[in-house]
């Protein structure tokens, strides 16, 4: 499969800092998917962190199935304009030093007011690390796609 050119790279890095939600796949345990949107920060190797009650239902499914699937994209309507991101890959939950950089970009990406403060420390922060990723960009032609496996 081909990889990314860097401008593709640099192109999804800018993206992933300017949008707020991704939407989430888990499947849970008689097979069925369920999707959830999220709020989700990214790092330079493109892994995902979002925060969540560990009783929510996509927490409990990726807890038992840790693989998923998430898209990101702005909310268009021109068809020229869709672009986003199609993602797959393995999530799990994180803790200690990770955790806290993790929060820091949370908190420097979206205002949170202080009333969220317990909340945050009794939810979990989750990582999903992508094994495939597809960049879609209809600005560059009619169903463009760039694709890359990690």
């Amino acid at each position: 499969m081909p990889s990314l050119s860097s401008t593709e790279l640099q192109t999804i890095h800018s993206f992933l800092k300017v949008q707020s939600t991704l939407s989430l796949a888990t499947v849970n345990a008689d097979g069925t998917p369920t999707i959830a949107p999220l709020f989700y920060v990214s790092d330079d190797e493109l892994n995902l962190y979002w925060l969540s009650s560990p009783r929510s239902r996509h927490s409990v499914n990726l807890t038992e199935r840790p693989n998923v699937a998430a898209t990101i994209y702005p909310e268009v309507w021109d068809w020229k304009s869709i672009r986003g991101l199609q993602i797959e890959g393995r999530a799990t939950a994180i803790e200690n030093e990770e955790r806290q950089r993790a929060l820091t970009r949370y908190q420097d990406k979206f205002t949170l007011p202080s009333s969220f403060d317990a909340q945050i420390a009794a939810s979990i922060f989750y990582k999903l690390v992508p094994h495939w990723l597809r960049w879609l960009d209809n600005s560059v032609q009619f169903g463009y796609k760039a694709e890359v496996e990690f």
